[in-house]
């Protein structure tokens, strides 16, 4: 029974350790120019009520080839420490 508590604790204590990301990486793998045109503004504009956000219709507001292209993968996965 130590074991497992022992097991279990060493799993929370390590997994912040195992999945660490730099976000600032992250940030800088995104070009943001692309990225921003990518977004068609008035889709994005109708998506918002006052009733909350349609996600969907926000979803649909992304060009998704273009929001491809605004990312540079390889600088992504180091990122993500892959």
């Amino acid at each position: 029974m130590k074991i497992k508590a022992l097991f279990f604790i060493m799993i929370f204590i390590t997994s912040p350790l195992v999945n660490a990301v730099d976000f600032g990486k992250l940030t800088d793998s995104v070009d943001k120019n692309k990225a921003s045109e990518a977004v068609d503004k008035d889709k994005l504009k109708g998506s918002v009520s006052a009733d909350g956000v349609d996600y969907k219709a926000a979803a649909g507001a992304v060009d998704k080839g273009k929001a491809k292209e605004a990312v540079d993968v390889d600088k992504a996965r180091g990122a993500l420490g892959y």
